[in-house]
């Protein structure tokens, strides 16, 4: 599995949000997460994302967890003259 693009406490957030909305959509409700409606018939949509955030979860727990880069660009003057300057 690559590096997780999440951090814990995002990851804990969306396991929560996600796991209310299984549990609301179990009681027969419907559940709303931002612009987007949740119904009973999306628990497999629900129980996947929840299989995904749960891998996430546990590449942090490897130590898989997200990778910064700090990119150095040297600074060096031109070879040659632009070339509206020749």
């Amino acid at each position: 599995m690559s590096p997780s693009i999440w951090t814990r406490p995002e990851l804990e957030e969306q396991i929560s949000i996600y796991k209310a909305a299984l549990k609301a959509c179990a009681s027969g409700s419907s559940y709303t997460i931002g612009t987007r409606s949740l119904t009973r018939q999306d628990m497999a949509a629900i129980r996947d994302h929840l299989d995904y955030l749960a891998g996430e979860l546990a590449a942090l727990d490897r130590g898989a967890g997200p990778i910064f880069v700090e990119a150095r660009i040297p600074r060096r003057g031109r070879p040659y003259p632009p070339r509206g300057l020749r």
